[in-house]
């Protein structure tokens, strides 16, 4: 290729970047830094995997669940009311440094409790008693950081949000790196590097957020902000059973060994969170936006769009489970590739369902919201506890996909149900568009666990699936500009 011709892409390409919306191109370097987020930890999750025995990782898999859920009962994730501020208020800078100060007041009150009850804690949670303060004191700093991150998503502001996403995620890669190979290769080593890192960015941030929007207590804004997010409580929990508390019924039942497997496999089919992370951190506040505009047509369109690239996404993934299993752990975790395709479909559903609550937090319509997870979150624990017990670790993942299955099935019954008394029957969505994705999504999930134990099958099918994309090349390419097009 000729230099001329070189220049002439270049400038195309600068060219078609300048014109895109702030929205798309926030979303793109969202899903740019989820990539080298997310592309940090495959890197050093084949290393831990190799560098700490199955009970050392499965003992840091199991702090990562707990880190999960006490974080929302620490910081009751605050967070999460600050779009529905920002519907209300205009003061943006404000009502971050407001709800930070309210996250940093509960953090600390819980942090006094970590420490009184340190032992006790140790005991309940099965972790020893350095990674219980190492939870507590993290609170602290994510509280901040999940805010000051949200409010970045909100007005756009990439270039903050990457750079600082970033430093973390490498920051606390490579310290953790060093710690266990030189210290020691345990999972304190491990939790203490990365809570160090963030303590340093989460300190920098209260600085910056505090100073900026020169409000620590704000009445409205904290009675609000409790009064959205404490009903929500029980369906906030109720996720997490649905997506890590499988990882700590194992550890229970089958001991931390089983838990390294099944989070390879969960990390395997989990995969897809590197693009709909960065999607949902301009999806979201883009559906907000576009209810509150009645761009009704527009969003369904954009939803199932979504909707089938996750889809595309995950069967990709199942369609190489066997080979991300190989990376990820090695051989002495291969046993768990068959796990992977019913995670993968769960996690479609749980993409899935997020569609159908966003419309009723939206309206506020918080009985809703809970109801659902409540439910099926009870009908987790109840089948995992069974089938676990039973079947052995492989048992949760289908059981977790069956919930949230079920779980999609409601929300979809509660959405249509706000769309008729708020919106006088008009739907937001393509309900056909999204069971044809879904069905299809399934379909291929079965035939994938049919052919993975015919290697030679497989691979022919995956040769003349990109025969066909080469073919197809200009379809493919229409439908992607169509998918990312200037629509606001």
């Amino acid at each position: 290729m000729s230099m001329g011709r070189t220049q002439d892409i270049v400038s195309q390409i600068k060219n078609k970047y300048i014109g895109m919306s702030v929205p798309v191109k926030a979303a793109f370097w969202f899903t740019v830094c989820n990539f080298l987020q997310r592309g940090i930890s495959m890197i050093t999750t084949p290393i831990f995997t190799r560098m700490l025995s199955t009970d050392e990782y499965g003992l840091y898999s199991t702090y990562l669940s707990w880190e999960t859920v006490l974080a929302m009962v620490v910081t009751l994730s605050l967070y999460k009311a600050m779009m529905n501020l920002y519907v209300k208020y205009d003061n943006q800078e404000k009502i971050l440094s407001a709800l930070c100060g309210l996250e940093l007041l509960l953090s600390l009150i819980w942090l006094g409790i970590g420490i009184i009850f340190q032992k006790a804690l140790a005991d309940l949670l099965q972790l020893p008693e350095s990674l219980v303060c190492c939870l507590f004191v993290s609170f602290i700093f994510q509280a901040v950081f999940q805010c000051w991150s949200l409010y970045k998503r909100y007005v756009y502001d990439y270039r903050t949000l990457v750079l600082t996403t970033l430093i973390s995620t490498a920051g606390s890669a490579v310290l953790g790196v060093v710690a266990v190979a030189f210290f020691s290769p345990t999972a304190e080593s491990r939790v203490i590097s990365s809570t160090f890192v963030t303590a340093i960015i989460g300190i920098v941030l209260y600085v910056t957020v505090f100073k900026n929007g020169k409000s620590f207590f704000d009445k409205k804004v904290w009675l609000f902000s409790l009064g959205f997010c404490i009903p929500l409580m029980p369906h906030y929990l109720s996720e997490f059973v649905l997506q890590s508390s499988d990882k700590i019924m194992i550890n229970y039942l089958c001991g931390t060994s089983d838990v390294a497997l099944y989070s390879i496999a969960y990390s395997a089919g989990s995969l897809i969170n590197l693009i709909t992370g960065a999607i949902n951190s301009t999806f979201a506040p883009y559906q907000y936006q576009k209810i509150k505009a009645g761009e009704y047509e527009l969003l369904a369109k954009r939803a199932n769009q979504v909707l089938l690239f996750v889809g595309v996404m995950l069967a990709g993934i199942m369609l190489f489970s066997r080979e991300i299993v190989l990376v990820f752990g090695g051989a002495k975790y291969i046993e768990s590739v068959d796990v992977i395709i019913p995670i993968c479909i769960g996690v479609y559903f749980n993409y899935m369902f997020q569609l159908f609550a966003r419309v009723q937090e939206y309206y506020e319509r918080k009985l809703t919201v809970v109801i659902p997870s409540i439910l099926c979150a009870i009908l987790n624990l109840i089948l995992n506890y069974i089938f676990i017990k039973l079947c052995g670790y492989q048992a949760a993942a289908y059981t977790t996909f069956v919930c949230y299955a079920i779980f999609c099935l409601i929300h979809y019954y509660f959405y249509k149900k706000v769309c008729k008394e708020v919106l006088n029957g008009q739907r937001l969505y393509d309900g056909k568009g999204i069971l044809w994705i879904s069905i299809g999504v399934t379909i291929v999930g079965i035939a994938v666990a049919f052919i993975n134990h015919f290697l030679w099958l497989k691979y022919s099918i995956i040769i003349a699936i990109l025969i066909l994309l080469i073919v197809k090349r200009n379809t493919v390419i229409n439908i992607v500009k169509d998918m990312i097009g200037k629509e606001k």
